[in-house]
């Protein structure tokens, strides 16, 4: 396996389109593209699966651990297949950019996101990609991110999640600098907020 690409989110009905879970949608839109189905694999304690980008062969995991939880499936995956931890892209929202902004990091800290947080924990390593979506805040983030995004934004939203599967194609692709150079220079989907 080249690369692993995580996709941070609670499982459960409850919790579909709400900012939260915006890895598992950047997730389910690489499925959508690519053409491949996840397998729930207890092993690994979330849905996972295997696909291909110019010959190179991309984990994709989905942990149903719950966010708080998330490092748990995350190192059970890296430890089965040796994954090198420059290798591993973890997609996860984030309430301080803007809704519809991505930033793409590596090596720092967690911001105070509890997947994130976790995933460093049980690796013991800051030193993975982050594909951080943007989602905004209002007044009790907490509250916010586990409530359905407003139905007059789900254009919107759909183009952002489509513009962070973009992302992540073109870190495999591409290489971790000129995705940066690309996407951290974007302001946003149209019609997005600005700041």
């Amino acid at each position: 396996m080249d690369w692993l690409v995580v996709g941070l989110g609670n499982p459960g009905k409850e919790y579909d389109f709400t900012p939260h879970n915006m890895g598992f949608m950047v997730c389910d839109s690489l499925s959508s593209f690519f053409g491949f189905d996840f397998s729930l694999e207890k092993r690994f304690l979330g849905f996972f699966t295997f696909f291909h980008i110019e010959g190179q062969k991309v984990g994709i995991l989905k942990p149903v651990t719950y966010m708080n939880l998330s490092g748990n499936s995350v190192s059970e995956v890296v430890n089965f297949y040796g994954v090198d931890i420059s290798k591993l892209v973890v997609v996860h929202d984030d309430i301080d950019l803007p809704l519809g902004r991505i930033r793409i990091k590596r090596g720092s800290s967690s911001g105070g996101h509890r997947g994130v947080e976790s995933i460093i924990n049980v690796l013991s390593s800051k030193n993975f990609i982050r594909v951080r979506m943007g989602v905004g805040k209002e007044d009790d983030p907490a509250r916010y991110v586990l409530k359905k995004f407003d139905l007059k934004k789900a254009t919107l939203v759909k183009k952002f999640v489509d513009l962070g599967r973009d992302a992540v194609i073109s870190i495999i692709k591409d290489g971790l600098e000129k995705a940066m150079n690309k996407f951290n220079g974007i302001l946003g989907v149209e019609g997005s907020e600005r700041v």
